[in-house]
């Protein structure tokens, strides 16, 4: 799909080392954080359909989130940098604010948790891998980008200690 790169203010080295960083101290269970051609097949598939998902999810918050730094150009008279940096001050997150955004990872979390406590033949892969550390590699830098802004997984545990 081509569409325009997003208009982003953020470090993506320093974001995408934080959130694959963030993880590493809860309990993930059996997992490992391997490349995508050493999983396991039921994840590289899992991979596609997220990568698949999250790119129209990026394709409406690139549009939105470059619409909204124009316009703040346009009203403000702001340059392109400057303009990038009040929006950011408005939403942190930049694109990655979107709820569109928020709902593909989420869900693709959950699903990663559930296929590693079922697939008890294969080590599991940790969701910020699959998430976040195979999108550049494979294709997917502006969605690395997007994501990258995320201050934070938009992910928790409850009580009990289970993923929602």
């Amino acid at each position: 799909m081509t569409r325009e790169a997003p208009l982003i203010f953020h470090d993506t080295e320093l974001g995408g080392n934080r959130l694959l960083a963030q993880p590493r101290d809860l309990p993930l269970g059996n997992v490992a954080e391997i490349p995508l051609e050493a999983a396991p097949q039921p994840y590289r598939q899992l991979f596609l359909s997220y990568a698949e998902e999250l790119d129209r999810a990026c394709a409406t918050a690139i549009a939105w989130w470059n619409n909204l730094v124009r316009r703040s150009m346009a009203r403000d008279g702001l340059d392109e940098m400057q303009a990038m940096r009040f929006n950011y001050e408005q939403r942190p997150a930049g694109p990655a604010s979107r709820p569109e955004v928020v709902f593909v990872v989420r869900d693709y979390w959950l699903r990663i948790v559930a296929l590693n406590e079922t697939d008890g033949r294969h080590t599991g892969v940790a969701p910020q891998v699959l998430l976040l550390g195979w999108l550049p590699g494979n294709g997917h830098p502006d969605l690395y980008s997007v994501l990258t802004a995320m201050p934070y997984w938009p992910i928790g545990l409850d009580e009990n200690g289970n993923w929602c």
